[in-house]
């Protein structure tokens, strides 16, 4: 009897120093180990070579904290040529405006005109939206707002299309593709994935979007459930083609709600298209 128990407690001393090891990974070291994910497209529509796009997506800005500085060092690296933000740049509780903004200046520092970004749904429910939006477009952050923008790079051109945050219902794609015309390429920035549903079907090559963390703690059997996603919660991360469109959904480089990470790196996307 005393050695059956002796195994017992042996037994869940081991499973308990695991979990413990576990929550360390999960709390203070996945979050903090930014990956630099590299995709290439290659596309008749665009004549340019080598048009280099970092993405960004759901800092839930607080402070200019260490994945902030992370961040202006890849960015630092890979010398981009345009840098596009998808959604939730702040975070629902996010007070300290003035740490955002000095972040918000060395991002787009001898930037100006390659930075643009749409709103994600932490944006539109902070009390202070407003005055967050006014310090991004001063800091030389452009929105996109269900619009779009032509694009003259290498001689060639592109669109640059910006819906509002679909999660929440604010998009609107018609409206944003109503002065896109002819052949050039169609690049779309928004929040959510949930937006690919209608995009697919709408020429545009490549979707850019983040929102769901990459389920942020990544286990098959619970990602169902947590995943913040209304339909289509099989756009958890990573690289989709349908309907010959393009969809890319980049994890982040915070988290939300829970300062927790599993299986999941945090994220920035280096893309290229037309590589030599």
């Amino acid at each position: 009897m005393k050695i059956y128990w002796r195994k017992i407690v042996i037994s869940f001393s081991v499973c308990l120093s695991a979990a413990f090891i576990l929550f360390l990974w999960m709390r203070f070291v996945e979050p903090n180990l930014l990956k630099l994910e590299e995709i290439s497209f290659q596309s008749d529509a665009f004549g340019g070579k080598n048009l280099k796009i970092i993405q960004l997506s759901d800092f839930h800005s607080k402070k200019f904290g260490e994945n902030e500085k992370d961040v202006l060092e890849i960015i630092k690296k890979t010398n981009p040529d345009f840098i596009f933000l998808t959604g939730d740049i702040i975070d629902w509780q996010t007070e300290n405006f003035n740490d955002c903004f000095s972040f918000w200046q060395e991002l787009t520092k001898n930037r100006k005109g390659i930075v643009f970004g749409v709103f994600g749904n932490h944006e539109h429910r902070n009390k202070d939206f407003s005055l967050a939006a006014s310090l991004m477009k001063e800091a030389g952050i452009e929105i996109l707002t269900n619009e779009a923008r032509k694009i003259i790079w290498d001689n060639s051109s592109f669109y640059l299309i910006g819906v509002d945050d679909p999660h929440l219902g604010f998009s609107n794609l018609d409206k944003a593709l109503s002065t896109v015309s002819g052949g050039d390429l169609r690049i779309l920035l928004a929040h959510s994935p949930e937006i690919f549903r209608q995009a697919k079907y709408k020429d545009i090559f490549l979707t850019l979007v983040g929102h769901t963390h990459g389920c942020q703690i990544n286990l098959p059997f619970l990602c169902q459930y947590i995943v913040s996603l209304n339909y289509d919660k099989q756009y958890r991360s990573g690289l989709y083609l349908e309907e010959g469109a393009y969809l890319y959904v980049n994890r982040g480089v915070e988290e939300t709600f829970l300062p927790l990470r599993f299986n999941s790196l945090p994220e920035a996307t280096l893309i290229t298209i037309n590589p030599e």
